[in-house]
């Protein structure tokens, strides 16, 4: 299995509920930039799963469009920034039929995310629109690459 952990794209300072926070112009550049950077390493998702948060449907459709894909998408209040790291994991492990699978989400959540996927890999934080590639191979996952956004 593959997955990436993407952190949403540049969103407007809070000026509603936090929820509700719509991407910047850069930040749907930056989700752009990431769909292209994909479609360049012929990566194709077989599922999405994405935050109920606004910013991050929005970056998971900029980079989905950009990508050319339509996965199948899986909405999860588990995803949201104080959201449990834990049980998406276990959502992980219990989804052995994903072969590739697309998660956006939001910080802290993502570099939780990444510790309970990868025992041992410290926890760091995530740039917008940051992807991280994990690699889980005979029950063994590796964090393979940090691919920032080629937007500035």
């Amino acid at each position: 299995m593959q997955i990436l952990v993407m952190r949403h794209g540049e969103a407007e300072g809070q000026i509603t509920h936090d929820a509700e926070r719509r991407l910047t112009l850069h930040g749907q550049q930056q989700a752009k930039a990431q769909g292209e950077w994909l479609k360049s390493q012929d990566w194709q998702p077989d599922a999405l799963w994405v935050s109920t948060y606004l910013r991050a449907q929005q970056t998971a459709d900029q980079a989905l469009r950009a990508l050319g894909a339509s996965p199948k998408r899986l909405v999860l209040s588990e995803l949201t920034p104080d959201g449990n790291a834990q049980a998406v994991a276990d959502l992980v492990a219990a989804s052995p039929e994903i072969e590739r699978l697309l998660i956006v989400s939001h910080m802290p959540l993502v570099c939780y995310l990444v510790e309970k996927l990868v025992p041992g890999e410290v926890p760091m934080a995530f740039a917008t629109a940051q992807i991280v590639v994990i690699d889980i191979e005979d029950g063994k996952a590796k964090v393979s690459l940090r691919q920032l956004s080629s937007v500035d």
